[in-house]
């Protein structure tokens, strides 16, 4: 895989996740993925990412930096806090 797609699919694996937080709920908050750092491991990848969010109702926005290690097969995320 290459390094683009690679960062596609983690990009795309945060969004699911943090839209499953929220029930899939996309009328009350929105999210962007602006970039993902990552380091691969064996069964897995330590990523930083930094997210745009939207919280629709009250108009808040702002970006930060989430980080999560995502299982190989892009299916199992684990936030850091």
């Amino acid at each position: 895989m290459s390094p683009e797609d690679l960062q596609t699919e983690l990009s795309k694996a945060m969004l699911k996740k943090l839209y499953m937080d929220h029930h899939s709920d996309t009328s009350t908050v929105k999210y962007e993925i602006l970039s993902v750092s990552y380091f691969q491991e064996k069964a897995s990848y330590n990523c930083e990412y930094k997210v745009h969010m939207h919280i629709v109702s009250t108009g808040f926005d702002t970006v930060g930096i989430m980080a999560a290690k995502v299982s190989s097969d892009f299916k199992d995320i684990k936030r850091k806090f």
